[in-house]
């Protein structure tokens, strides 16, 4: 008889650890339970010991999985990579320098996310379509020993092709999980720029100092690192500081004003400090909006 008892014990205990679900937390803790509900955001259990007990609530985002008695197993490792968790988030941004035409251009952007943590950043700079930053300033000529106005008076245009490796977008939660944008956040640009423009240089030739209309081509190559916000869908704001290197085709070192010659360069997208190949520098604030494209 004792061999009877002994293995009917055992059948229910074995029954009751089939009959309890598990939860399993992302800290490691394993609770034995008996699932009530399972909700959007959250699990509702009572204690297996307690079955007449309270009932207690988790979100959804503290667990790694649970497995109910009947053996089905539900994984909840939140993959904020998917691209599911943003489909109602806007793809596109349209965004401007602001501070850009303060210093004699007008920066423009486009930005298009190809996936969570990758996006595409097209800009384009007029350049003179802004403040002449040299309109103040002035030179000697020594052959008429007289000082004359200084202006740069440059136009051209400049574009640049980056690709953002975006870090992947927090999460907050209350009752829910609400997902950041998946444009905003921390990010690294490798960034090509080039341009072309046209500008005013003074020029020394003998003893005589004369202003002449010069062609500047240059090409860079950066790394930008950036912070961009984006507030209710709707608007976007990005501050980017880059370094890399400049090319341009400036060799002659008469050139007496210090915005474009031989040893530095403002190029508008960024400043040359050195000569070509020289060390590029560029910082900047960009504001914009996101536009609803279906």
């Amino acid at each position: 008889m004792s061999r009877i008892y002994g293995i009917i014990i055992l059948l229910l205990a074995g029954f009751n650890s089939f009959s309890q679900d598990r939860i399993f937390r992302k800290n490691g803790e394993v609770l034995k339970v008996k699932i009530t509900e399972i909700g959007v955001s959250e699990i509702k259990y009572k204690l297996f010991e307690e079955p007449e007990g309270p009932v207690y609530a988790i979100e959804k985002e503290r667990l790694l999985k649970i497995v109910l008695e009947n053996g089905r197993t539900e994984a909840y490792k939140t993959n904020l990579k998917d691209p599911e968790l943003y489909i109602e988030q806007s793809k596109h941004a349209i965004k401007f320098n602001f501070l850009s035409p303060l210093f004699g251009h007008t920066w423009l952007a486009y930005e298009k996310s190809l996936k969570p943590g990758r996006s595409l950043e097209l800009s384009l700079s007029l350049i003179g379509l802004g403040k002449d930053i040299s309109s103040d300033d002035y030179y000697y000529d020594p052959s008429t020993n007289m000082s004359h106005q200084y202006s740069r008076n440059s136009a051209g245009a400049a574009v640049g092709f980056g690709y953002k490796f975006i870090r992947t977008p927090d999460f907050f939660s209350n009752t829910s999980v609400r997902f950041a944008h998946l444009l905003q956040g921390s990010y690294l640009k490798p960034v090509v720029y080039t341009g072309i423009y046209r500008e005013n240089f003074i020029v020394e030739k003998g003893n005589i100092v004369t202003k002449e209309k010069k062609s500047i081509v240059y090409g860079t190559m950066m790394l930008e690192l950036g912070k961009q916000w984006v507030v209710d869908n709707k608007l976007v704001l990005d501050m980017f500081f880059g370094f890399g290197y400049s090319l341009d085709n400036l060799r002659n070192t008469q050139y007496w004003n210090s915005y474009s010659d031989e040893y530095s360069a403002y190029h508008f997208t960024h400043m040359k400090i050195g000569r070509s190949p020289g060390l590029a520098l560029n910082t900047g604030f960009k504001i914009g909006l996101l536009p609803r494209v279906r």
